[in-house]
């Protein structure tokens, strides 16, 4: 296996003349060098095939592999591997032309690069890439007209997606000492290196320093390559009311998974009504407190928030060229929610040169107007065409937001500087409560990036963290004015969905069961009006009983977003991977309890449904999984899918059949209120149409009469059996339908 970690670019003239390249090359392999390429523009080929059999005696005495760069027919005379550019011949074309024993590496300078590629070699059955340099990191003098940079956060997302389609890669354009912590810590086999080494003053030293610090921050193999709490830090203002700055910070890296740290850049005076005053200590105060912690931390990312000076920024901006740490997250404040101005007029150019050296940017619609020097953009597509043009020209990633904009929805968009944009939906909350909302996404963001998401899974999660943090906003009641969002609404309802308590139907004291007024006491929250009618006194009285389980199905974070359209693509995949796996038990239940059924018509009836699931099933499977193997299933679906056939198996017919019945009923219900949502652009429209449609309403009304039937011929004791049965399915209904929304994707 070959080692990737210092991989050496010649460049002549940084060397100080082809005939010093040999010498400068047999200095560093000494230093720690571990691959060689050999690239000359210039030179002819009798002038680059005499300086490859040089090199090579070289790279052969010290066991170190040697790449050709561009010039495949001497690769192939000296049987030496070969490096192309996407500006050489094509990659196809150079893999079929090198023999098959020998390695071929690619320039790839963006997503859709690699996408390309990976497609391309599938589709004519060519082997990918054996490495690929990924890059360019920084823009870089050795190649004037490189692509746009993608920075560490590029790496970052491109490495694994490499690594998963069997490719080696390394970082490569502007990595040198000053970014190799950073690097070490993705997912990329090594640091592909020009200057660093080249034009060093000693090589075997310069290389030997990469070498440790690539060694020491490299996470151990097998290992994930992001720490399980990320270490991040906020490098803002203050808010005392706790809603927005520093404060904000440091409840969003946590809520997002990570360990927060502060240093301090202005005192601000604001509440919920607006910023009164604000002071900015003395700058050498805020080195102190830079020197504190990165003295003693290893931070795996940042977020900058408010600087309020030129001075600031460029104090923060030395520290970033100077200390090892991760992504870097700018939410360039200048104008908070109120109107208030935050920065200095003056310092707008300095947030303007520091945007270049971060790896994402985050302005609001107003904040971006002024990075842009233009008008407030109307609409989403408007300041995806600002921030398109500021990416390019900054070279960094921009992160749109739709919340200042105005119609239903509110969604974000991941820009990067090749012009490519990842739309992110998000339904918009009607709430004035929604102070330091930048602040937090960009917190939010910053610790899901170290924790080793692409800026693209980032964006999801936090957009969606946020959405619900919006929602819960109005019942904290903090403030007079616009008040702050409820960080902690997500870890609160996870713990309630971790909480061991028996459920509150079990704990009640049970009833006499001699008739419908006896069988099981009312719900604390009314039940709605049911959309499908109970057959009877006995299947209405678990109606009633359920209204609490019903509110919490119909207001919870998935349905609410299956509704609205704003539901990710990942959570929605998860969901009917798991209800494949649920129609697949359930089956077994429905045909268990037709084995019990005393009547014929209910034989045949519970049947028919077991059939119907594995039918429903199938082409589940075939259409939306589109055949894919299915994940295994979650503790929640195996729970809920255990529990329906014990009870179909071990209890009384009466029993199974009321266990059942939820997947009907609530499936039929909420499938009616996500139906009088949809629309031929909603993106799940076709999934919505299945439950709410007439042959699964009419099975469900069946089943319901079924159930009203089997209670009233059944005996008091095992009527209440069989509510508590029906209770707790719907129980495990309402789990079912959540636990999507449940998932820590880092």
């Amino acid at each position: 296996m070959i080692d990737y970690s210092i991989y050496l670019v010649t460049d002549p003239l940084l060397g100080g003349g082809p005939e010093k390249v040999t010498g400068i090359v047999e200095r560093a392999l000494a230093g720690g060098v571990s691959v060689v390429q050999l690239r000359d523009k210039d030179a002819s080929h009798e002038e680059f095939l005499a300086r490859a059999r040089e090199l090579k005696t070289i790279t052969d005495a010290h066991g170190v592999p040697l790449f050709i760069n561009d010039r495949v027919d001497i690769a192939i005379e000296l049987g030496l591997h070969l490096h192309i550019g996407q500006g050489d011949m094509a990659y196809i074309d150079a893999r079929r032309a090198l023999p098959e024993h020998l390695l071929l590496g690619l320039t790839i300078e963006n997503r859709q690069q690699l996408a390309d590629c990976i497609t391309e070699c599938t589709t004519t059955g060519v082997k990918v890439p054996d490495v690929v340099g990924l890059g360019p990191v920084r823009a870089t003098e050795t190649k004037p007209d490189a692509p746009a940079a993608v920075g560490i956060a590029g790496i970052a997302e491109l490495a694994p997606i490499a690594a998963e389609h069997g490719m080696a890669s390394v970082a490569i354009g502007g990595v040198g000492q000053h970014n190799a912590a950073e690097l070490a810590r993705t997912a990329t086999d090594g640091l592909c290196v020009v200057s660093a080494i080249i034009a060093a003053a000693d090589p075997a030293a310069a290389a030997a320093d990469l070498k440790q610090t690539w060694e020491q921050h490299r996470a151990p193999m097998n290992q994930p390559t992001a720490p399980s709490c990320p270490r991040v830090l906020s490098i803002a203002g203050t808010d005392p009311s706790g809603g927005a700055g520093m404060q904000a910070d440091l409840k969003s890296i946590t809520a997002a998974g990570g360990y927060g740290m502060s240093v301090v850049t202005s005192l601000v005076a604001q509440n919920t009504t607006g910023v009164q005053s604000f002071h900015t200590p003395p700058l050498r105060f805020l080195d102190e407190q830079l020197a504190s912690v990165f003295g003693d931390v290893e931070v795996d990312a940042l977020k900058i928030g408010m600087l309020g000076s030129a001075a600031t920024a460029a104090t923060v901006s030395r520290w970033l060229r100077e200390q090892p740490h991760g992504p870097v997250v700018l939410d360039p404040v200048m104008i908070a929610t109120s109107g208030d101005r935050l920065l200095e007029e003056d310092a707008e150019a300095a947030i303007r040169s520091l945007a270049a050296e971060v790896d994402v940017v985050t302005p609001n619609i107003p904040e971006l107007a002024v990075l842009v020097d233009q008008p407030e953009a109307a609409d989403l597509s408007a300041a995806i065409e600002q921030a398109s043009g500021f990416a390019a020209a900054t070279n960094t990633v921009v992160i749109v937001k739709g919340g200042h904009l105005r119609g239903p929805a509110a969604d974000n968009a991941v820009v990067r500087p090749d012009g490519s944009v990842h739309h992110v939906l998000n339904s918009r909350v009607d709430t004035d409560n929604s102070h330091g909302t930048g602040c937090s996404l960009s917190s939010a963001l910053a610790t899901r990036l170290a924790a080793g998401e692409s800026v693209e899974q980032a964006l999801e999660w936090s957009t969606t963290w946020l959405n619900e943090a919006l929602r819960a906003a109005d019942a904290l009641q903090v403030g007079t004015g616009n008040g702050p969002v409820d960080h902690s609404h997500l870890a609160r309802r996870l713990a309630q969905a971790g909480d061991p308590i028996p459920w509150a139907h079990l704990q009640a004291p049970p009833l006499s069961g001699r008739d419908a007024h006896h069988l099981v006491a009312a719900a604390t929250t009314p039940s709605p009006a049911p959309e499908i009618e109970p057959a009877g006194p006995f299947t209405r009285a678990l109606w009633e009983a359920s209204g609490d389980i019903i509110a919490d199905i119909n207001s919870s974070n998935f349905i609410r977003r299956l509704g609205d359209g704003s539901l990710a693509q990942l959570e929605f995949a998860t969901y009917l991977n798991q209800d494949a796996h649920y129609l697949r038990e359930y089956s077994r239940a429905l045909a268990l309890l037709a084995a019990k059924a005393p009547a014929a018509a209910a034989q045949v009836a519970w049947a028919q449904s077991a059939a119907g699931c594995l039918v429903v099933e199938a082409e589940l499977h075939r259409t939306y999984l589109g055949g894919r193997a299915l994940q295994a299933p979650s503790p929640v679906t195996t729970g809920y899918t255990d529990f329906l056939l014990a009870r179909a198996a071990t209890d009384d017919y009466v029993v199974g059949a009321a266990a059942v019945l939820p997947c009907y009923w609530l499936y039929a219900e909420v499938g009616l209120l996500l139906a009088a949502q949809n629309h031929e652009d909603h993106p799940y429209t076709e999934w919505l149409g299945t439950y709410s449609g007439e042959a699964f309403l009419a099975g469900t009304r069946a089943a319901i009469q079924r159930v009203e039937h089997a209670l009233e011929a059944a005996g008091p004791e095992q009527r209440l059996k069989a509510a508590r049965a029906f209770l707790s399915a719907s129980v495990h209904e309402r789990e079912f339908f959540d636990q999507a929304s449940r998932m820590n994707r880092s």
